[in-house]
């Protein structure tokens, strides 16, 4: 059976190298599968998790790869939160050998706490500055193409919510999508399909909190009216 490409030194000075670019907020995994899924960390650079050599991965991440490896193929970018409530951004990439067995996966994590931080307090210092001119931010974002529209209306419903998309919980999801029908999103062209990849859930689900989302929006609607 092939070993890892991770299996020589320039491979392992490159993650070296990557985990210094983050500057102590990322960090890069070497995963063996191999054997088995316990202590399948074989080399890991930088000090964001805290993990050692022969320490385990995460149970999401097997889940990921017993029940939907081809999706995480296809998406192989999405976020997770530590026990500490730090957001990271990760992406992994399998490796399999000649027979097409996972046998290992590099992944980069990325610590964007901060960067959430940031992004939340720059939407607050621009809606200021849009509503101080008398327009609103929907005013502004006429002007833009529509997937630049459709990008807008989801990071609106992820400031609304307070987290990036894949770490709602399914309420949470309801009431984003609640909003996102609210501003007609769902008229954009294959919507339905950027948005079950956004929020990492199936066409049937999606459909099924959007009735729930609307569900919602009347109930919202009735007790205002009360």
């Amino acid at each position: 059976m092939n070993k890892p490409p991770i299996d020589n030194q320039f491979f392992s000075a490159f993650m070296r190298n990557l985990a210094q670019f983050f500057e102590g907020k990322g960090e890069v995994v070497l995963h063996d599968f191999r054997e088995e899924f316990a202590h399948s960390v074989v080399e890991i650079a930088g000090p964001l998790s805290g993990r050692k050599v022969g320490d385990n991965t995460s149970d999401s991440f097997i889940e990921m790869i017993l029940t939907n490896s081809e999706g995480l193929e296809a998406n192989p970018v999405y976020f997770s939160r530590n026990e500490k409530g730090a957001v990271f951004k990760t992406c992994s990439t399998l490796i399999r050998d000649d027979q097409g067995k996972i046998i290992g996966a590099v992944c980069i994590n990325y610590d964007v706490s901060d960067l959430i931080l940031a992004q939340n307090a720059i939407f607050q210092a621009v809606r200021y500055t849009t509503e101080a001119e008398g327009k609103s931010l929907d005013d502004v974002m006429l002007a833009m193409d529509v997937d630049s529209l459709m990008q807008h209306y989801i990071a609106m419903a992820e400031h609304l919510i307070g987290k990036p998309s894949q770490l709602m919980s399914k309420e949470e999801k309801v009431r984003a999508l609640a909003y996102l029908d609210s501003k007609g999103v769902f008229k954009i062209h294959k919507a339905g399909i950027i948005l079950c990849d956004i929020f990492q859930i199936s066409k049937y689900t999606l459909y099924s909190y959007l009735d729930e989302a609307k569900l919602f929006a009347e109930e919202s609607s009735q007790s205002g009216r009360e």
